[in-house]
């Protein structure tokens, strides 16, 4: 299997397109120094050549600026998982959020049992893909969003439907357990050691 994970990526394909016109543009200009050359005598002819090499060569300079400059940015920011289609299947991406709050894009290796196995600032980082929340990128990949504070995937449908729960009921966490020992509903009850005195009530501020 190939250790790619790409084929050939578009950042490829647009330097290879560059280097084609600019060996025309070179056979070009050569084909215009040969039919002019008798004629270099002439110091009109000569100082129009002179004017035809200069814009040759800054069209040359903006030309490969305008395919260098995104293609490296590409590479610099990891964007070919937006761009670009994965087709090594020992591949996905990652959509990761760091610790201090940035956003990241990385190609990484599967494994056995879920496991993806990426870099985190040049440390060994691999996460488990528990399988439950897969996103596809708009090329096409196959993605899982990590962020440095959890060594599985995030699943944002369980986020989401947390982030409800608590907005139109306010039961997460520890008001939740509040809400069903009111109820009589804990799967497990309280005990209490058997010293004659009375359990703390909830809005005691010691328990």
């Amino acid at each position: 299997m190939s250790k790619r994970a790409f084929g050939i990526t578009n950042s490829e394909i647009s330097s290879i397109l560059w280097i084609i016109s600019f060996m025309m543009s070179v056979i070009s200009l050569k084909v215009t120094f040969d039919l002019l050359g008798p004629f270099m005598g002439n110091p009109n002819i000569r100082g129009t050549v002179m004017v035809i090499s200069l814009c040759f060569f800054m069209t040359l300079l903006f030309s490969f600026a305008s395919m260098a400059l995104p293609n490296f940015l590409i590479s610099k920011y990891n964007l070919n998982i937006l761009i670009d289609r994965i087709r090594n299947p020992d591949f996905m991406g990652w959509i990761r959020f760091t610790r201090n709050k940035r956003l990241a894009f990385q190609i990484v290796r599967n494994g056995p049992l879920g496991q993806t196995k990426g870099m985190a600032d040049g440390e060994k980082a691999d996460v488990i893909n528990d399988g439950s929340y897969t996103v596809t990128t708009p090329s096409g990949n196959q993605a899982i969003i990590k962020s440095d504070l959890l060594s599985h995937n995030v699943n944002l449908e369980n986020a989401v439907g947390w982030n409800l729960i608590h907005k139109h009921y306010h039961l997460v966490g520890f008001k939740a357990w509040e809400k069903a020992q009111d109820d009589g509903k804990l799967v497990y009850k309280r005990k209490t050691k058997k010293t004659g005195l009375k359990p703390l009530k909830r809005n005691s501020e010691v328990w």
